[in-house]
């Protein structure tokens, strides 16, 4: 019986997938995880066929923990999940040698898909996620260069969010920077629509994991 990780920072999804995944398939969820860190001390102790992962979690990074993982226990096959398809998430993930990369728009009969489709020893990666990959040699890679998030900004919209991120007010943020608060706040709203991110715990995550302040 396939013995699977699941890796999520809220436990409702995590206790959903595993309801799921214990009535319609023959798998067994021998550990769950709320974080990366998290996800590697189960690894170690679980030693599961798959890891199912969420990309986008407090803490340490997917990527990092994806490498640890591997270097620990090569025998995990390790597909990641999430509700985006950013350039830089795409990038990191080939780059770890994911097995696979599934949007959670695909929904639950996608991941069983995907699921299979590792399990025999292939890949699964979602049809929007494919569509930014080509084939080189033995190898995937983006079409291009990876676009990341943080590249869209402006100088001056990475500098807002470094204080944002730092806990400082807009208005005060707006003062350091020698701007009107009007103009800051004007700013925020084009850095948030940008990031795709919506409130301020997320951004300073998004800061600390692109290296803009320290944790």
């Amino acid at each position: 019986m396939p013995r699977l990780l699941l890796v999520d920072d809220h436990l409702m999804v995590r206790e959903g997938l595993a309801a799921q995944l214990a009535s319609q398939e023959n798998y067994s969820v021998v550990a769950q995880a709320s974080d990366a860190t998290e996800a590697i001390d189960r690894t170690i102790q679980t030693n599961p066929d798959i890891v199912l992962m969420d990309i986008d979690m407090p803490g340490m990074s997917c990527f990092d923990a994806a490498r640890t993982i591997q270097l620990r226990c090569p025998n995990a096959k390790i597909i990641f999940l999430s509700a985006h398809q950013h350039d830089e998430y795409i990038d990191q993930a080939v780059n770890v040698q994911a097995r696979g990369y599934v949007l959670k728009s695909g929904g639950f009969t996608e991941l069983k898909k995907a699921i299979r489709t590792v399990l025999k020893g292939g890949l699964y990666y979602s049809d929007a996620v494919l569509s930014r990959l080509v084939i080189d040699g033995d190898t995937l890679k983006l079409r291009e260069g990876p676009v990341t998030r943080l590249s869209t900004l402006s100088k001056r919209e990475k500098e807002l969010l470094r204080l944002l991120a730092t806990g400082l007010s807009v208005r005060e943020a707006a003062h350091v920077m020698s701007i009107s608060p009007k103009t800051a706040d004007n700013q925020k709203v084009n850095l948030m629509k940008k990031l795709d991110i919506h409130d301020r715990v997320e951004l300073a995550r998004f800061a600390i994991r692109e290296g803009l302040i320290n944790a």
